[in-house]
C-alpha cells in the first residue's frame, strides 16, 4: 500500500473537524473547550444527554479522521479496488465528520455562554478628594495606599485587598447552578489570609464581575462569587480558634463599569481585566481580645462603611462599580 495519500487525507479530516469545530462553537456562543466539564458526568449539573453528546462528537471525529484514511489508502496490486471502495466510501468522513460537528453544537448549548470581551484597562484622572488610588494601567492590579497608623483606629473598618483574583467565567452557570470544579479558591492557608482575617470582630468580603459578557449573567456570578469567598473564609476562620469568633459577611458589588479601550478576550484570556474580580476586604479589629458583636451590628457597620462615599473609594481602589453594594448575610 501507498499510505502518503491516506496521511494527507486524515490530516486535512483532522483540520477540517479543528475549524467546523470552532465555527460552531461560535455559532452556538461558546467555546470548544467548554466541552472538557461535560465529558465527566460527575464534574457537573448539566444533563446525561450532554454528556452523551460530547462523548458523541469526540467519538464521531476521531472516527470521521480514520475513515479519511482508510478511504484513501491505495490498493495492493491484487485487491479488488471496488470492494475497498464499497468497504471505504470517500464520502464516509464527511458523513462522521458532519456528524461530530452536530453534536458540539448540542453539547455546548448546555454549558451557559456569553459573549467574549475583554477591556484593556486606561488610567482614570484620579480624584484629589478621595484617597483611592489611580486606576491601573493595563490590567495591573490597584494596590491600596497604607494608611497611616493615626487615621485608621482599631474602632474603625478598613479597606484591604485579598491577592486572589476570580478566573475569567468561573465559575460556569447552568441556571441556578454554580460549576465550581475545585480550584482556584480564595483564603488558603497563608500568612496572607492570617493577617485579613485573624483578630477581626467582622469581616466583609466581595464578590464582583468583571465588564466583560451579560450584564444579567454576571449579576448572578458575582453574586456567588461573594457567597464563595464568605464559606472560604469561614473554612478557614473554624480551623484557626485562636482568631476568636469572627462574623463573616459578604458584599456584592455586581459588574464592573465599561473602560474605554476594548480588546478580544481570547487575547489574553480575560487577564487585563482580572484586577476587576479581585476580592476586596473590609473589616474591624477587635476592641478588647473578649469582644463579642452581633450580626446586625456588624450589618450596620458595613452599611455605614459602604454608604460613606470616601470609604467606599478606599475600598474600589479606582474600580468603578456602578450599582449600589449589597450586604450577603451569613
Amino acid at each position: 500500500m501507498t499510505p502518503v495519500r491516506a496521511l494527507f487525507a486524515s490530516l486535512f479530516a483532522a483540520i477540517l473537524l479543528g475549524a467546523g469545530a470552532f465555527i460552531v462553537a461560535r455559532a452556538a456562543d461558546a467555546r470548544p473547550h467548554d466541552l472538557a466539564p461535560l465529558l465527566s458526568i460527575g464534574r457537573s449539573p448539566f444533563s446525561l444527554w450532554c454528556f452523551l453528546a460530547a462523548w458523541g462528537a469526540l467519538g464521531s471525529g476521531a472516527l470521521g479522521v480514520i475513515a479519511a484514511f482508510l478511504a484513501f489508502i491505495a490498493p495492493e496490486e491484487d485487491d479488488d479496488p471496488g470492494f475497498r471502495r464499497r468497504g471505504f466510501p470517500k464520502a464516509a468522513p464527511l458523513v462522521l465528520i458532519a456528524i461530530a460537528l452536530a453534536l458540539v453544537y448540542v453539547a455546548l448549548r448546555c454549558v451557559a455562554a456569553e459573549p467574549e470581551q475583554a477591556p484593556v484597562p486606561v488610567p482614570l484622572a484620579p480624584d484629589t478628594q478621595q484617597t483611592a488610588p489611580e486606576t491601573p494601567l493595563l490590567g495591573e492590579a490597584p494596590q491600596l495606599v497604607e494608611p497611616l497608623a493615626e487615621d485608621l483606629p482599631a474602632t474603625k473598618p478598613v479597606a484591604d485587598a485579598a491577592s486572589f483574583q476570580w478566573p475569567y467565567k468561573y465559575p460556569l452557570l447552568r441556571g441556578v447552578n454554580a460549576v465550581w470544579d475545585g480550584i482556584d479558591q480564595p483564603f488558603a492557608d497563608s500568612p496572607e489570609t492570617a493577617r485579613l482575617l485573624c483578630g477581626k470582630a467582622w469581616v466583609a468580603v466581595t464578590g464582583s464581575a468583571s465588564e466583560e459578557g451579560p450584564a444579567d449573567r454576571n449579576a448572578a456570578r458575582a453574586r456567588v462569587r461573594a457567597e464563595r469567598a464568605m464559606k472560604r473564609a469561614k473554612t478557614w476562620l473554624s480551623q484557626h480558634d485562636e482568631c476568636g469568633p469572627t462574623i463573616v459577611l459578604g458584599v456584592d458589588l455586581g459588574q464592573h463599569a465599561p473602560i474605554a479601550g476594548i480588546a478580544d478576550a481570547a487575547a489574553d484570556g480575560g487577564s487585563a481585566s482580572a484586577y476587576q474580580r479581585q476580592i476586596l476586604v473590609v473589616s474591624r479589629h477587635r476592641r478588647a481580645p473578649d469582644e463579642t458583636l452581633q450580626t446586625a451590628a456588624a450589618i450596620n457597620e458595613l452599611d455605614q462603611f459602604l454608604s460613606d462615599p470616601a470609604d467606599r473609594a478606599a475600598l474600589y481602589a479606582g474600580r468603578v462599580f456602578p450599582a449600589e453594594p449589597r450586604v450577603v448575610a451569613p
